[in-house]
Parts: C-alpha cells; sequence; structure tokens
C-alpha cells in the first residue's frame, strides 16, 4: 500500500486519467490494483512475465508483453524495472504535461530522449514513494476493500526458511516469524 503515492495524487489531480504501468513485479501489480481502484480510466499493464500479466487482468488492467512508445497515449507512466529504456518508452508515452514516476532502482546508465521531454512538458520524478506522508490514505484505501494487495504475495514463507527461499525468485514473499506474546 505504499505505492498510493505514487498513484493517488496523480489520479486525484486528473480523474479518469489513462495509467502506463511497465513493472516487472510487485510494485507494478501493487499500482494495476490502486490505479483501478482510485477511478483510471485506462491502465495498460507491461511485463513479460505471463503469470504477472494474468494477475494484472483481474484487476481490469489491458495486458502487454512488451511495447513501443505509444505517442500521446497517457496521462500516468510508472515505470518500475529499473532499466533505463523501460523508463525512456514510459516517458515517450506521454500526453503533454504527463507526469512519470519511476520506482526502479536505475543502475545502469542509460539516455532518455530529453529534447522530446522537454518539448512534451513531461514531469519525471525517480524516487522511492513518500510513505510517512500517504499513511493515513493508504491505510483507509486497504481498510476500504477497493484494493487486493493480498492477491500479489505470492508465498508466505518462515523466516527461518529466508536463505534458502529467497533466492527463488518468488514474485511477492512474504516472510514471518513467531514472537513471543503474538499469535502466528
Amino acid at each position: 500500500m505504499i505505492l498510493a503515492g505514487l498513484i493517488a495524487p496523480h489520479l486525484t489531480a486528473r480523474p479518469a486519467a489513462k495509467v502506463l504501468i511497465i513493472a516487472r513485479g510487485s510494485i507494478g501489480l501493487y499500482a494495476c490494483d490502486i490505479a483501478r481502484a482510485l477511478g483510471a480510466a485506462d491502465v495498460l499493464y507491461v511485463d513479460p512475465n505471463p503469470e504477472h500479466r494474468r494477475l494484472a487482468e483481474t484487476y481490469g488492467a489491458r495486458t502487454a508483453e512488451a511495447i513501443d512508445p505509444i505517442h500521446h497515449g497517457f496521462d500516468l507512466a510508472i515505470e518500475a524495472t529499473g532499466r533505463v529504456d523501460q523508463l525512456a518508452i514510459a516517458v515517450q508515452s506521454l500526453v503533454p504535461e504527463g507526469f512519470c514516476e519511476s520506482a526502479g532502482n536505475h543502475f545502469r546508465p542509460g539516455e532518455l530522449p530529453l529534447l522530446g521531454m522537454y518539448l512534451s512538458g513531461v514531469t519525471l520524478r525517480i524516487a522511492r514513494d513518500n510513505v510517512r506522508a500517504h499513511i493515513p490514505d493508504a491505510l483507509a484505501l486497504a481498510a476500504s476493500g477497493r484494493v487486493n494487495p493480498a492477491a500479489v504475495v505470492s508465498d508466505v514463507i518462515a523466516w527461518d526458511d529466508l536463505p534458502d527461499a529467497l533466492p527463488q525468485g518468488h514474485t511477492k514473499p512474504v516472510f514471518v516469524r513467531d514472537l513471543p506474546g503474538i499469535a502466528p
């Protein structure tokens, strides 16, 4: 639910916005669920993983394995791949004055279409979500039942099994441990 801050302010400013989500897993899936719950007119979820795309479809999103830029296609783009080439596709797919939130960890250099971004007035924010500022709204959204974050959780795994389970590439594992005085 921490991702509500990546999406909610934009859908508040632009009700019924068209949203592009280019992702490789749980961040994009949560974003897909939240965008739908907050009234996005259209959500396109792009991910090479067919299992992720099937889950995104349950949230009402259209899906694709990959895309080329869709000129003036979306009001908001969420990029969560950590790949600059995918970030470039996201910003090139925005309407003039569109907004792109990049939640990907970008560790490799790459090029962005800066002139095109400038001419279109694109706003790009590369950052982790400001969780603290959005906790009350995120908790209210979770409590409303309009989102289903549990659907993204792929496995619940015992804490002691973490070293063996983590390298297995689960979509969104949740690790739990027994704590004294807390019921499992």
